[in-house]
């Protein structure tokens, strides 16, 4: 670890890692917007063309993985363990998957309109996404173990709220007049929103693991 430390001091800055995890934290930034249209959303054509947005964002974001992917293979010293940049780059990409998904999921599960709770996940995701795309951004100028802690901390209390909406929001499915297609859907999509909701925090980790062992 130390020897790795001297030899990237030695040799020029490879800065073009973090301007590839800064493009990916664009994508987020840009998926989150379009995803908070969801939250007006009404009809299947509105969710659809949501969905068809996102994968054009989506698409975007693969584009940035990838080419993390190739600068690495031709790349001796890297700013960053080179596990530690694949690792941070499928996190991050799978943060634009998995708003992606969620409106094609709204889609192709023929909503008209999500419910309330629903659209209060939508919101906390939006809100998540954007927070990390701030710590990406910050990613290179991180140093010691504490960097990052405020954004992981906003990260986690978002999270934790969305779990509340979460599970509240599943309790009250089983006590209202659903019929048996109506209440899959809905806890399935609920699920598609936590499940959102966690990939920010665990992309969060990841960059807090990155600090600790390269700050």
């Amino acid at each position: 670890m130390l020897i790795d430390r001297l030899v990237r001091l030695l040799l020029p800055a490879q800065g073009q890692f973090f301007v590839l995890l800064e493009g990916i934290a664009d994508q987020i930034e840009a998926a989150a917007e379009i995803f908070l249209e969801l939250r007006e959303a009404v009809g299947h054509q509105q969710l659809e063309l949501i969905s068809t947005k996102l994968k054009v964002v989506e698409t975007q974001a693969d584009g940035y993985e990838r080419e993390i992917h190739h600068e690495l293979d031709k790349t001796f010293v890297t700013p960053i363990d080179r596990e530690d940049l694949a690792a941070l780059a499928k996190a991050l990409d799978n943060v634009v998957d998995a708003m992606e998904h969620t409106a094609t999921f709204a889609s192709l599960y023929q909503f008209e309109r999500l419910t309330e709770p629903m659209r209060e996940m939508v919101r906390l995701m939006a809100a998540t996404a954007r927070e990390l795309a701030g710590a990406v951004r910050m990613l290179r100028k991180y140093r010691g173990p504490e960097a990052g802690h405020a954004t992981a901390l906003a990260i986690h209390m978002l999270e934790s709220e969305a779990d509340g909406v979460y599970r509240r929001a599943v309790a009250s499915l089983f006590t209202e007049s659903l019929t048996p297609s109506d209440l899959v859907r809905q806890k399935d999509l609920l699920f598609e929103l936590e499940a959102g909701v966690d990939q920010c925090e665990d992309a969060m980790d990841v960059i807090r693991s990155v600090v600790v062992k390269n700050g």
